[in-house]
């Protein structure tokens, strides 16, 4: 007998376009691992989430929280992610080290479904950002520079910590999660 085909939905909030390079990037492994639809929206474009199977949702963080896009998509759509398998991942200056990449998992991404104690990922995951200072005016960059000493990341200018071999092995995992959850 045919499994169904799985219906995913990989749903970004990109600020500057980081967390969508991310979150197309885990649609391209998940399409590479899967027999399933996958469908790769801004938070902006997505106002049903029926017909979906499993939800990866991912926000940039800005000031300490997920994009409050983000924030809100989770409220309205908080009773269907509850029956729904669900994936969490933020991009995030302070997951740019080891150690903040847990310090983002356990702060950013619970703020998303603490409130909804019905709502349980399956999977979270935190990533590095991106700052690309041309694209920020001054104040912007001053504030970006102090967020970055705060967090211990080095640097004075535009840089990239995102891991794409950590960001590819978390949707392989995720990929097997779903399999899994295909089959029970």
């Amino acid at each position: 007998m045919d499994t169904p085909t799985q219906e995913i939905l990989v749903v970004y909030s990109s600020g500057y376009g980081a967390t969508k390079e991310v979150a197309e990037e885990i649609a391209h492994v998940l399409a590479g691992q899967l027999e399933c639809n996958i469908t790769t929206k801004s938070i902006h474009e997505c106002d049903d989430i029926n017909g979906y199977d499993a939800i990866v949702l991912g926000s940039s963080i800005r000031a300490d929280k997920p994009l409050a896009n983000a924030r809100d998509f989770f409220s309205i759509h908080r009773h269907h992610l509850g029956q729904k398998k669900l994936a969490l991942f933020v991009v995030s200056i302070t997951a740019a080290t080891p150690e903040g990449v847990e310090i983002a998992k356990r702060d950013y991404v619970t703020q998303l479904h603490d409130r909804y104690p019905w709502v349980s990922p399956m999977s979270v995951a935190a990533f590095g950002g991106k700052v690309d200072f041309t694209k920020l005016n001054p104040v912007m960059q001053s504030l970006v520079r102090n967020v970055m000493k705060e967090k211990g990341v080095g640097g004075n200018g535009s840089f990239d910590a995102r891991n794409w071999d950590d960001i590819r092995a978390w949707a392989k995992k995720l990929a097997f999660q779903l399999k899994l959850s295909q089959i029970s």
